[in-house]
């Protein structure tokens, strides 16, 4: 049994010194010790075990203060590759990225609302061997694929247990199916975690340890993030907030009850509601298709698409407010919309959180993400690359 734990903490203390180089990349041994708290024996070993597994290289010299200049630490690029999946639907991303978090390779194509759960599987297999093909990259260097699905998930056993705007999808064991014709690892996680997860890992500071993102997409969906680590809940389904009844007499719509934040938020029911009220003024190529574009109408002095703005972002306000009271984080970020600075719909959302928590909370921040489309994949490849050392990790001292 003493045996066993040994190597578990052997394992734990490699992960470690590889996240720490991961994230201050060029770093010398010293400062290692320093950020981790390891003693400088551990560091050297895994330094010296993950130079020979050729995952970590010397990436020149430290500033000399007298002495010998000590080396520099770095990830190898090559090392390894994983591959992301963006599973939003009808919208879906892929990409194959380095270890470094590189996109080598990344693909963007839609689905029909009315595609069939055969069609779906098929085509994804297919477009995620595409990526592939065109990286360049030898598949043994590909240590996965991590996919971001939408609607409820069971994380454990790597099930897409519903995603209600698709027909007949339940229970739709994704890993499974994906390993068998793909013949790699399949990881299954929340769609919004994992965009949260690239936001954190590219945009937000150390500092910034206690934060829920929001991902304003075809469903509406958050992340909490509480002391630098993200809570996924029992089956990874935490922050499923798009099902959250604002309103019991309000409307109905796709992806949740009556009156629910998806039904008066979600992307495809701002579209919905949109192109109906807009009756036969505008022609159909001309409607919008996504949530920037209702935005840039808005912008533009398109009355309907600034109160459809204006009523969603009442209705995020009020499910932020929720949050922040029953959590008490007060830093939001909200996500999935590239031109969200300066619009209707953050404006009403930050006007009625701001007015409701305003006695609750000296501070309150709520901001747009900057995470690109084209990085949404990137939280697929993290899930991979964070598979690669699985066993229990220990925490950076910043």
């Amino acid at each position: 049994m003493g045996k066993n734990n040994s190597k578990i903490l052997k394992e734990a203390n490699k992960y470690l010194v590889l996240q720490c180089i991961s994230s201050y990349q060029p770093i010398t041994v010293e400062d290692i010790v320093k950020k981790t708290n390891l003693s400088r024996p551990t560091v050297i070993n895994s330094v010296k075990e993950l130079t020979d597994d050729h995952i970590i290289i010397k990436g020149g010299l430290a500033e000399s203060t007298g002495g010998r200049a000590a080396a520099l630490l770095a990830i190898n690029s090559d090392a390894y590759y994983g591959i992301g999946v963006d599973f939003e639907f009808p919208q879906v991303r892929i990409a194959m990225a380095n270890s470094n978090g590189e996109i080598l390779a990344s693909h963007h194509y839609d689905y029909p609302l009315d595609s069939s759960v055969q069609y779906i599987t098929d085509r994804l297999s297919d477009e995620i061997a595409r990526v592939i093909e065109e990286s360049g990259v030898d598949r043994l260097k590909i240590e996965g694929i991590g996919i971001g699905m939408s609607g409820v998930v069971d994380k454990n056993n790597g099930l897409s247990i519903f995603i209600e705007r698709i027909n007949d999808w339940h229970n739709v064991d994704i890993k499974s199916i994906l390993e068998d014709r793909l013949d790699l690892p399949v990881y299954v996680r929340n769609d919004v975690h994992l965009m949260g997860l690239v936001e954190q890992r590219f945009y937000l500071s150390a500092e910034n340890q206690d934060f829920i993102y929001v991902g304003l997409r075809s469903g509406v969906g958050s992340a909490i993030f509480m002391k630098n680590g993200i809570y996924g809940g029992e089956n990874g389904n935490a922050g499923f907030i798009g099902q959250m009844i604002l309103d019991v007499s309000g409307p109905e719509g796709l992806g949740g009850p009556k009156g629910s934040l998806n039904v008066f938020a979600s992307e495809l029911n701002l579209i919905r509601r949109y192109r109906e009220r807009s009756g036969n003024t505008v022609l159909a190529e001309q409607l919008p298709l996504r949530l920037e574009n209702l935005v840039q109408l808005a912008q533009e002095g398109d009355e309907l698409a600034s109160s459809l703005l204006q009523e969603a972002g009442h209705y995020l306000g009020l499910a932020l407010v929720n949050l922040a009271r029953i959590f008490e984080i007060p830093n939001f970020v909200i996500g999935g919309c590239p031109n969200l600075e300066g619009s209707i719909l953050l404006k009403s959302l930050q006007d009625t959180a701001s007015e409701l928590l305003k006695e609750h909370f000296n501070r309150l921040s709520i901001v747009p993400g900057q995470l690109l489309e084209y990085e949404y994949a990137l939280g697929g490849c993290y899930l991979v690359f964070d598979h690669i050392f699985h066993k229990p990790r220990l925490k950076l001292q910043i």
